[in-house]
């Protein structure tokens, strides 16, 4: 079964990730706030240029830096079919699995990935919807799984948001410079809950208040 005929994301995940304002940890991704600024070339002409933030400095300021690895000398990037694979036995099966960079950090013309292609890319996403309507984001960064609980993180007005992990490390991925980031979170910028293992069940049991 190919997802490519599917709608690459839901309404209601697109609000959550959009949501997010500035440089972010939305499931592990970096999502840049890409700025255009219009220029005057040397025709007359208005130009975009985009400007990227600096994101070793964003990181530098709120966690510990493991590893900087450039995408394509990562040996734990995986095809669209083995993402497919791995996320589906976690049970996340409820939404589209997603990705929206190539391996060469271009944007994708379609987000939506195959279950027989061996495609690769840095970052892989989907969503799970828990029985308490707990809107959670699933990334699979470098071989990596982490998941956010990003309507519960968005509803409350104080103290850090959540990321649960199979470890103390996390897996970002940063679009800017197409790099892995690894690092572990200061408690003062993101509550690390690391688990076991990360699948529907687990999550959909998962305490938020504890």
């Amino acid at each position: 079964m190919s997802y490519k005929n599917q709608k690459s994301k839901s309404k209601l995940p697109m609000i959550i990730t959009l949501s997010v304002i500035g440089i972010a940890l939305v499931g592990t991704a970096v999502f840049a706030i890409l700025r255009l600024l219009n220029i005057w070339n040397d025709r007359g002409n208005t130009a975009n240029i985009i400007e990227y933030p600096d994101v070793r400095a964003y990181f530098e300021e709120r966690a510990e830096i493991i590893s900087v690895t450039p995408v394509k000398d990562s040996k734990n990037t995986l095809s669209e079919q083995d993402a497919v694979d791995e996320l589906r036995s976690r049970g996340f099966t409820q939404y589209p699995i997603t990705s929206d960079y190539t391996i060469d950090g271009e944007l994708e013309d379609d987000a939506a990935v195959s279950d027989d292609s061996s495609l690769m890319h840095p970052i892989y996403r989907t969503y799970f919807m828990s029985s308490e309507n707990v809107l959670w984001s699933i990334a699979l960064v470098d071989g990596k799984v982490i998941a956010t609980p990003s309507s519960y993180n968005l509803e409350q007005t104080g103290g850090v948001p959540i990321e649960v992990s199979e470890t103390e490390e996390i897996a970002s991925y940063d679009l800017s410079t197409n790099s892995i980031y690894l690092t572990i979170p200061f408690d003062t910028t993101i509550d690390v809950r690391v688990v076991d293992r990360i699948d529907s069940e687990t999550l959909d049991s998962f305490d938020l208040e504890g």
